[in-house]
């Protein structure tokens, strides 16, 4: 009878130690992926830095950026005078009618292309 305990507690003690050992492996493989996922928005983050400093790096010999602020200031600047209001009012009335989607989003990304994509994906992603 003694010897049927003994085996009968052999076989509990390596049980739970397979069940300990499992237990363990499982949470080094869940911290191991929580690393390797650490590790890729790392890499996210330091691409999408790299691509601003590159944007920016770009940008400075370019007539690109202050050309666009002119396109986009001078509808804001017209509006304020009342000869050229009605101007305005009827050029974006027919832009908004008028042009195609794809031509409107082609614009956003031209200017999201020169002020900083991120900038203005949280612009729209906020409206």
């Amino acid at each position: 009878m003694l010897s049927i305990l003994t085996q009968v507690a052999s076989f509990a003690s390596t049980w739970f130690e397979g069940q300990k050992t499992k237990a363990e492996a499982k949470a080094l493989a869940e911290a191991a992926m929580e690393k390797a996922k650490a590790a890729v928005y790392e890499k996210k983050a330091l691409s999408d830095e790299n691509w601003d400093m590159q944007a920016l790096q770009n940008s400075q010999s370019s007539w690109k950026d202050e050309y666009l602020l002119l396109v986009y200031s001078l509808p804001f600047i017209m509006a304020f005078f009342e000869p050229t209001q009605d101007y305005v009012r009827t050029g974006f009335t027919i832009l908004s009618q008028s042009t195609p989607e794809w031509y409107r989003y082609s614009l956003g990304v031209m200017v999201a292309s020169s002020f900083g994509v991120r900038s203005y994906l949280t612009f729209i992603k906020n409206k």
